[in-house]
């Protein structure tokens, strides 16, 4: 195992297929004050601060479920819609939503867009072998 190794995560704003995934998470680590939940002052960790795996199905199931509850109190109802609730830090994080900080952001965006960002993070963490509560950016 390889304690010092920096695992990362690389989104283009320029990839098609991310289009909308990729500028929401440097929005987040770059412009948090543009993000929802909105309050001065805010930062949102991935820069200086790692994420941390999290693979307990469970407590990423309640990550997303409490991101989509905020994602609802900013655009309303979305179901019947291709949109989806990204979020950042990601579900899989042990710096998602439910950590009970606020220093998260979500957003609106297209579901395959949303998924595809999902399956790249999945791929990141299957194939460097990234075990739950190890850092990762």
């Amino acid at each position: 195992m390889f304690t010092q190794a920096r695992v990362e995560l690389v989104m283009s704003k320029k990839d098609t297929s991310v289009k909308e995934s990729a500028p929401h998470t440097y929005d987040a680590l770059y412009r948090p004050e543009r993000t929802f939940p909105c309050w001065v002052g805010k930062t949102v960790p991935g820069t200086k601060e790692p994420l941390h795996r999290l693979v307990d199905k469970e407590k990423q199931r309640q990550n997303r479920k409490h991101s989509i509850k905020e994602c609802q109190k900013v655009w309303g109802d979305y179901s019947g819609t291709d949109l989806q609730c990204d979020e950042y830090p990601f579900a899989p994080t042990k710096e998602g939503s439910t950590k009970g900080d606020d220093r998260f952001s979500v957003h609106l965006i297209d579901g395959e867009d949303n998924e595809t960002g999902g399956r790249r993070l999945d791929r990141m963490y299957t194939l460097n072998r990234v075990v739950d509560g190890a850092p990762s950016a």
